[in-house]
């Protein structure tokens, strides 16, 4: 080796022994003295959130009443925009905007601008095929009904906030919201990837058969409109388990679009507002005063057409005398005197004690959003007068629901048993599957004083109120047109017509309540009860309800085969 190769040697190992060195000196201050820097450079903190999708509403028989979809926002970063006169005139048509108010904001110098809040996924779809930069889609979640108007007031809304304004809902926001989960997760190279998950909404399957709901309402709009009525409501339900299988108030709206309509009209009538019944309640007073001993089905009372109580006269509706007259008489001609007689027997102590067992004055408990308690004075209470012992037996002087009305008198068609309503049979959640079992809320008669009830409610049906039978159904039942209270005074003509009945009376597997507002004519038999009578037929059939004569036979053959 010469000079000049040890030379070249000795530049090129003294470089290698600088470089080396140069490495272990900035690999000594990076882990020895800059170590600390290092890590806040490599490391920085995040916030991050998983919102949970909202759950969905399915009929009982898995059709889907409410779900998830979006709008979208339209958003402009300007100092990205190349092209900003172009983009002005393709967005205008699209979003409807002036062209000059959109030019406006593109040559604004701001980061960043929402041009249109909510648009639908067409028009969202339409930006998205733009050739231009800095334009952004970004979804905003909406709820959405498959069903438009159908079960509206059962339903309830979302608002844009993602909170259920009113019916389930409403009282399931909780469990249908699910859970969202948030964290600062500390992000760094040397650290592994943390993530975050929400808890998701539950699914509920309700108690209402989409089929069941629109049969309802059809009958519904057809019954408003035949007797010119402002409004009305018909309840489905099973007495035996407090089951509701339709809901249905008009006039409706769509949920969907909740925001375009008047607050008053987004609350469940069905629930929410309350009214005087009239004479449906004297099947609650007749069952109190069978129960309590003080008459029985056999019974008799002199009916002179007037009855004074606390200086108030009561006549009957018809303002006739009938004399002498037995207890099914009184329930099949409707006699408010009739019915005030047997509260005043029972005396106010005992009555109001029946009418408390009944539920009157609070709420069911059903699973629906701001339910009434209905209005009850009690003796003793302030605005209590002696008067409303016999007013209260016919109806008047009081206010319930139309959920209370047939809760209450669907503990007649149930041996006595008052089962609490209910809309939604499971939750479908991520611990499981929860159904519901029925509820007794109270017994508040024997099952002999509903035996009785149901045929002396037979009785009635078949004497006067033949609007409302169904051929081959024996149906029980009892007609109600009340006065309208307004401004303290009762309306001259305007009522509230009513019907409820159940059947097959002997074994009921339906109960059905029909309310019209302010019909004509104006006697609920005569409106009510024919168009509970047609619903129902087509009822019994879609819920599979044989006639008599064929489940009676059917009944004997199984006992029959049993026997053997």
């Amino acid at each position: 080796m010469n000079n000049s190769q040890r030379r070249r040697m000795w530049i090129v190992v003294t470089g290698l022994i600088l470089f080396t060195g140069f490495i272990v000196y900035k690999l000594v201050t990076f882990q020895m003295y800059d170590a600390e820097y290092w890590a806040e450079q490599a490391e920085h903190v995040v916030q991050i959130v998983d919102r949970p999708d909202r759950g969905t509403i399915f009929d009982r028989n898995g059709a889907i009443l409410a779900a998830n979809t979006a709008d979208y926002q339209i958003s402009v970063a300007p100092r990205m925009v190349t092209q900003r006169n172009e983009l002005a005139s393709a967005l205008a048509p699209i979003l409807e905007m002036p062209r000059h108010q959109i030019l406006d904001v593109l040559e604004s110098q701001l980061p960043y601008v929402l041009l249109a809040g909510r648009v639908s996924g067409d028009i969202a779809e339409a930006v998205r095929q733009l050739p231009y930069r800095g334009v952004y889609i970004d979804p905003l979640p909406r709820r959405f009904y498959p069903q438009s108007e159908l079960m509206c007031h059962t339903l309830g809304y979302v608002d844009f906030e993602g909170t259920g304004g009113a019916g389930v809902e409403g009282y399931y926001q909780r469990e249908l919201a699910g859970e969202a989960a948030s964290a600062r997760v500390h992000i760094s190279w040397l650290a592994e990837r943390q993530t975050v998950m929400a808890q998701e909404g539950a699914d509920l399957v309700l108690t209402i058969d989409r089929t069941i709901q629109h049969t309802t309402e059809r009958y519904l709009a057809q019954g408003i409109s035949q007797y010119n009525a402002r409004g009305g409501t018909i309840i489905v339900m099973d007495p035996r388990t407090g089951a509701v299988l339709a809901m249905a108030n008009l006039p409706c709206y769509n949920p969907a679009r909740y925001f375009e309509e008047d607050e008053s009209l987004l609350l469940n009538p069905i629930v929410s507002r309350q009214y005087e019944p009239g004479s449906v309640m004297k099947l609650i007073t007749m069952a109190a005063a069978l129960d309590s001993g003080v008459v029985t089905p056999q019974s008799t009372y002199y009916d002179a057409g007037v009855l004074e109580v606390g200086g108030h006269r009561t006549v009957n509706w018809d303002r006739s005398a009938p004399g002498t007259v037995d207890m099914t008489t009184l329930l099949s001609r409707s006699l408010n005197v009739g019915a005030a007689t047997l509260a005043t027997w029972m005396g106010s102590e005992q009555y109001y004690e029946y009418m408390r067992r009944f539920g009157f004055g609070r709420p069911t408990g059903i699973d629906l959003m701001a339910e009434t308690a209905g209005l009850m004075p009690l003796p003793g209470d302030e605005n209590w007068a002696e008067s409303f012992v016999a007013t209260n037996s016919y109806g008047q002087g009081l206010a319930v629901s139309s959920l209370q009305m047939i809760a209450s008198t669907a503990a007649l068609a149930n041996d006595g048993y008052m089962m609490q309503p209910y809309i939604v049979a499971e939750r479908h959640t991520v611990h499981g599957v929860f159904r519901h079992t029925p509820t007794v809320l109270n017994r508040p008669i024997s099952p002999e004083t509903a035996n009785q009830m149901s045929a002396m409610a037979v009785t009635a049906v078949a004497r006067e109120i033949y609007h409302a039978q169904i051929e081959g159904y024996t149906v029980a039942g009892k007609t109600g047109t009340a006065q309208i209270a307004e401004d303290g005074i009762y309306h001259p003509t305007d009522v509230v017509g009513s019907f409820i009945g159940w059947l097959p009376a002997d074994a009921p597997e339906l109960i059905v309540y029909v309310k019209l507002d302010r019909p004509v004519p104006r006697w609920g038999s005569m409106t009510a009860a024919p168009l509970f009578s047609d619903l129902v037929r087509e009822l019994v059939v879609l819920l599979d309800i044989p006639p008599d004569n064929v489940r009676l036979q059917a009944d004997v053959m199984a006992a029959r085969n049993g026997g053997q």
